[in-house]
């Protein structure tokens, strides 16, 4: 604070130093430069007056009395400028000092006016105020949902009405796991403004939160009131959705969720939302004991690649994930020559390895990029440390290179390589 205080005086200082140096300068130096020159014009103009007066005399143009008159009146002129020059110069040098004082005055003046007002001295003499800031900032996001939840318990404790308030109070419990408060808050809400889905889905994602995941009569019996009133209720159709997938009804899982997406409802983190959708998808092609294909047999297209690839781990990779949590196993193939774009990619935990799975055309990220676009692929499986796509220091592979498309026969593939 000091240091900042001392920069003001110093750049205030600079201000004054250039103010007073330009009257100082124009006061010494350009009003005498001035009165000199004024004063040499009327010493020259005296002396071509005078020298025209003697050249008159000389050629007896005018009388000697008349001669002395005019030189007399001549020489008061030149004293008269003298004196009238000699005046103008003192007289700024008298003055001079009133306008770099104004000055001076009116930039310290504005320049601390400003800084109380419009600078950010009000929060600089409130440390409290930042301190409670600068907390805030460094608060973990558990702390920040705990200082959160206080805000919402004084919000409604003030005002018991405010129905928003006690919503957000409601959710807030939900993330914290308090789990019967929020189901109260909700029901509070309901009291007030009636039932709604979008008030009733919350409440029995709290309710089946605090069932330990299941849905029991009384939660269904909420479930299909929201839906009643809405079928598109984002929060219910998540929570059949979590059901679905935890019962491993991936189909019905990614039916729930994608109901969601296409309402284009506010409000939804389409992003989470699209990822927990494409897990889904993801497990439901490797159920059935890893085959990823919901067609039946004679409905699979036989000219099309189907490339069956059992995936484990080598004791050494099963060692060094046993005390680590669950890491995620990306399995993709890439066309042997050409861009290194996947032209077919499974996403799996490394808890479900060993596992037997397939990669066709129907995993494909792009129209034109498939496996029936290439003749030779490729293939890769990934233990990744971080979770995220690509082979990185740390993480575990194995490939194998240069397959036909079109082989039937299991692809063995141990992961065992530590990526250095």
């Amino acid at each position: 604070m000091t240091t900042f205080w001392l920069a003001i005086l110093l750049l205030i200082v600079i201000a004054l130093f250039i103010v007073w140096r330009i009257f100082t300068a124009e006061n010494n130096a350009i009003g005498a430069e001035n009165g000199n020159i004024r004063q040499e014009t009327n010493v020259t103009l005296y002396h071509e007056h005078l020298s025209q007066l003697e050249h008159d005399l000389a050629e007896g143009s005018i009388e000697q009395d008349s001669f002395l008159q005019l030189k007399a009146e001549l020489d008061k002129t030149l004293l008269q400028d003298a004196n009238a020059s000699e005046a103008n110069v003192l007289e700024p040098q008298q003055k001079s000092w009133l306008w770099p004082v104004a000055i001076g005055f009116s930039i310290v003046s504005l320049s601390l006016y400003s800084y109380m007002i419009l600078g950010a001295y009000p929060q600089l003499n409130s440390p409290a105020a930042m301190n409670e800031s600068e907390a805030h900032s460094e608060l973990s996001p558990e702390q920040m949902l705990a200082y959160r939840l206080q805000q919402l318990q004084r919000e409604v404790a003030n005002d018991p009405s405010n129905s928003q308030a006690l919503f957000s109070l409601g959710q807030a419990y939900i993330s914290v796991g308090e789990f019967d408060n929020a189901v109260e808050a909700f029901d509070g809400v309901i009291a007030q403004v009636g039932e709604h889905a979008e008030l009733l889905g919350p409440k029995a994602q709290a309710m089946y939160y605090k069932n330990n995941q299941v849905i029991n009569e009384d939660i269904q019996l909420v479930i299909d009131k929201a839906l009643a009133l809405d079928s598109l209720d984002a929060a219910t159709n998540i929570l059949l959705g979590m059901d679905s997938f935890s019962n491993r009804n991936f189909e019905k899982a990614v039916q729930y969720w994608e109901t969601v997406l296409n309402s284009e409802r506010p409000g939804i983190s389409k992003q989470a939302l699209m990822g927990a959708v494409e897990e889904a998808k993801n497990q439901l092609r490797i159920s059935n004991d890893g085959v990823t294909s919901s067609l039946t047999a004679e409905n699979v297209d036989l000219t099309l690649p189907r490339l069956t690839v059992d995936v484990s781990l080598a004791p050494n990779v099963q060692e060094a994930l046993m005390d680590s949590e669950d890491k995620t196993v990306f399995i993709y193939a890439i066309a042997a020559e050409g861009p290194r774009m996947p032209l077919a990619a499974v996403k799996i935990k490394a808890s479900d390895l060993p596992l037997s799975i397939v990669l066709d055309d129907s995993q494909a990220m792009t129209p034109q990029m498939r496996l029936s676009s290439v003749d030779k692929v490729h293939i890769y499986a990934v233990v990744s440390m971080q979770g995220n796509v690509g082979i990185k220091p740390g993480d575990f592979k194995v490939e194998v290179l240069d397959i036909d498309v079109m082989e039937k026969e299991p692809i063995n593939m141990q992961i065992s390589v530590l990526v250095p």
